[in-house]
């Protein structure tokens, strides 16, 4: 008996590893379609943060930001080409202002510390670190840019100064920015609606929901899915994604099924560093991939460009699925890291942010090459299906020994409800398995808990009759039950 659960233990251990390895197949290449040339009257003309598509393919928006010498402009593109597609009378930058100018009556704001933009088909939201932290809007059109009348201040949420950062805001125009926060403080989420009165008069608004990150540091990324039901952020001090699930009007939760930490150290050149750290997030909701901007600084005086890469994130466990180096195309284009190629590399390599166009093509910037590159796929993206889950804790007690309950309802259709307890920190990793033992989903992926009791949410809508087996682990003991699902 006691070979016949090793066995199973090694099957089971096997399939894990194969489902999570293997499920997902990327059949093709990233190779860039456009990249702008900083040389001519095409470029942006000044160190390029922050990147956002707009309706229609080859159709962008760029945001300038320079700390030392004040500048905070956006610049747009229509059927962009290397060399043509830049909007406005002042190309090649040479009578840009230095801060874009919101107009609208008698009312005006200059854009000032702006680190990122988002976009809501032609719209463009971005976070700026003016005196009231406000949250300016714009329209991309087929000439320029101009002021759209939608404007908010959030100065009554005692942010500490230019604290702002990214910012996400999807179809349903929900608007997700986050704090910068520091070593000794944690970011924080505000979520707002556009859609809010607030909006239209440009007064002071109250967030819906906020979210505070469990780690001190600096949250420079943040993304959401259309829907509003699941938040990425991206901690730059700590290189963690975290992911949130709920929704505007109930709030959201951390979710333990997702797991992604960057890489601590790596060599370029011969040369170490260890500041490598995922930024800008996408969220590509036609095939729900997570994307994650990653390199190793932000305007600092040590410019490692033999790094600079967009990972293709699992949504659901935060395993790393598929890479865009970044760097590596841009060596074999110029045979060294800071060259420009024309309309094939930027060079200088400083990927910070990226976004995902309406085609399932990928954006990204150099924020030291002064360029905007447009990514695409040579083969089918895979589809991945959004099982990701939050979990409640029901009570801070501590419980006598790690033990799971039997879900309820159980028969269900289509969810149930699975408690747990744990009598001390533990590594939690929750899975569901069909009877065969093949791997259905990981519901808690390695996540660290605090003694205390637990439940998590189960939904099988997208599962067939019959009995499965929810297994949880603690990393040292496994307790594994049925469940039955009846449609």
């Amino acid at each position: 008996m006691k070979k016949f659960y090793i066995i199973l233990i090694l099957i089971l251990s096997f399939t894990l590893l194969s489902s999570t390895t293997f499920a997902q197949v990327f059949d093709g290449e990233w190779a860039t379609a456009l990249v702008t040339d900083d040389d001519n009257t095409n470029g942006t003309n000044q160190r390029t943060m922050s990147v956002a598509a707009t309706t229609g393919d080859n159709n962008f928006v760029a945001l300038v930001s320079r700390p030392s010498s004040g500048e905070y402009y956006l610049v747009g593109y229509k059927n962009a080409t290397y060399n043509t597609g830049r909007l406005g009378a002042s190309f090649g930058g040479l009578t840009d202002p230095k801060q874009t100018l919101w107009l609208n009556g008698f009312s005006q704001v200059y854009m000032d510390k702006a680190w990122d933009i988002a976009t809501q088909g032609d719209l463009i939201y971005v976070a700026s670190n003016d005196a009231e932290h406000s949250i300016l809007v714009f329209e991309i059109k087929d000439d320029s840019i101009y002021t759209h009348p939608k404007k908010i201040s959030t100065a009554t949420n005692a942010f500490s100064p230019d604290s702002l950062w990214a910012i996400d805001v999807n179809s349903l125009g929900q608007v997700f920015v986050t704090t910068q926060g520091n070593e000794n403080e944690p970011s924080k989420v505000f979520v707002y609606d556009s859609n809010d009165s607030e909006w239209s008069s440009g007064s002071v608004a109250t967030p819906h929901q906020i979210i505070t990150l469990p780690d001190n540091g600096l949250a420079h990324g943040v993304t959401v899915n259309d829907a509003g039901t699941v938040i990425y952020v991206s901690n730059m001090a700590n290189g963690k994604i975290y992911a949130y699930v709920g929704n505007i009007t109930d709030g959201y939760t951390l979710s333990p099924s997702f797991n992604y930490e960057n890489i601590d150290v790596y060599n370029i050149d011969s040369v170490t560093t260890t500041n490598i750290t995922a930024l800008g997030l996408s969220f590509m909701n036609t095939n729900n991939i997570l994307f994650a901007a990653a390199d190793t600084y932000i305007d600092g005086d040590s410019k490692t460009y033999g790094f600079g890469r967009i990972y293709l994130v699992n949504p659901n466990t935060g395993t790393i699925m598929d890479t865009v180096d970044v760097a590596e195309w841009n060596y074999a284009a110029a045979g060294q890291y800071s060259n420009h190629v024309q309309d094939t590399a930027s060079g200088y390599t400083s990927t910070y942010y990226v976004d995902v166009d309406d085609n399932n093509n990928i954006y990204s910037q150099s924020y030291y090459g002064w360029t905007v590159e447009k990514w695409v796929y040579s083969g089918t993206l895979p589809t991945i299906e959004l099982t990701i889950v939050g979990v409640e804790k029901v009570t801070t007690q501590i419980p006598n020994s790690f033990e799971v309950t039997q879900n309820y309802p159980n028969p269900f259709n289509p969810s149930t409800t699975i408690e747990f307890a744990i009598n001390e920190r533990a590594p939690i990793t929750l899975s569901v398995y069909n009877i065969t033992g093949e791997l259905i989903t990981t519901l808690v992926n390695g996540a660290e808990f605090e003694s205390g009791s637990y439940k998590i949410t189960f939904d099988a809508s997208r599962l067939a009759s019959g009995t499965y087996i929810y297994s949880i682990n603690n990393g040292i003991k496994t307790i594994s039950k049925k469940m039955t699902l009846l449609k």
